[in-house]
């Protein structure tokens, strides 16, 4: 009886090599761990909505802060620079708001551009695709239009190795 009672205590012992969350955890109905943040430095490519097909996309330089802040230019030139928000709201989904002035040909303020934007991030954390939409809005703020239907994808940017790196001097 002794031995049959000290045999079910050492079945029900987990391996000595394995942790209590390893024992715990299912590796075969794992869910795993992707990259669930928008920080860096990206390259989008918009596709506004209303626009023909044919038109080319509009270059976006955008930096997602840590803190939910974003700053970015568009390559056309057309606009200021944008700052904005943005959100996790799901798993690899994220909300983003951002304003940005537009200027006549005078470069006198002409109105104001609020953007709402859907992101669903790649799995390997490295590209993101989605929608958006434009709310014009006139310089004293009153909305003026709502344009949706607009997509995007991005890439997101990383260091690289100058070609000389090897030579470069080492400190001591």
């Amino acid at each position: 009886m002794t031995r049959f009672l000290l045999l079910i205590f050492l079945i029900g012992l987990p391996a000595a090599a394995q942790s209590i969350g390893e024992t715990l955890r299912d590796a075969e109905k794992a869910v795993p761990i992707v990259n669930q943040t928008l920080d860096g430095t990206w390259m989008f490519e918009l596709r506004r909505g209303g626009q023909p097909a044919s038109q080319p996309p509009v270059l976006l330089l955008i930096q997602f802060s840590a803190n939910g802040a974003i700053t970015a230019a568009a390559g056309d030139g057309s606009q200021s620079a944008h700052q904005g928000i943005w959100l996790r709201v799901g798993d690899r989904k994220f909300l983003i708001t951002t304003f940005l002035f537009g200027f006549d040909q005078n470069r006198a303020l002409s109105g104001i551009t609020k953007v709402r934007a859907n992101v669903q991030l790649s799995e390997d954390g490295r590209t993101v695709k989605g929608t958006q939409e434009i709310v014009a809005l006139s310089s004293d703020g009153r909305v003026l239009a709502t344009i949706p239907g607009g997509t995007f994808t991005g890439t997101r940017l990383s260091q690289e190795i100058p070609g000389d790196f090897q030579d470069f001097p080492r400190e001591p």
